[in-house]
């Protein structure tokens, strides 16, 4: 159960639509906070990560990351506001 419900009166499509993009919303940007404050020497984390060999350092960073993003939806943010 949220704390916060927000009911729509919308179709089951443009409702998805709206929690999708929420989950998208939330997880970028604790992906961004998480860049921001990694302190990291390279300025361009996901470019990096991309280059050279498989499962780099950078890469591994970028993952982890995203999984917290992840996380901090599905753990966090998705028990504050639902969209019903």
């Amino acid at each position: 159960m949220a704390i916060f419900n927000i009911y729509l009166d919308l179709d089951k499509e443009y409702l998805e639509l709206i929690k999708d993009s929420y989950k998208t919303i939330v997880i970028l940007a604790i992906f961004q906070l998480l860049v921001i404050m990694s302190n990291s020497t390279s300025n361009n984390i996901i470019e990096n990560s991309l280059k050279g060999s498989f499962l780099n350092d950078n890469f591994m960073t970028l993952l982890i990351f995203v999984l917290i993003g992840y996380c901090g939806y599905y753990l966090v943010m998705d028990k504050i506001i639902n969209f019903e």
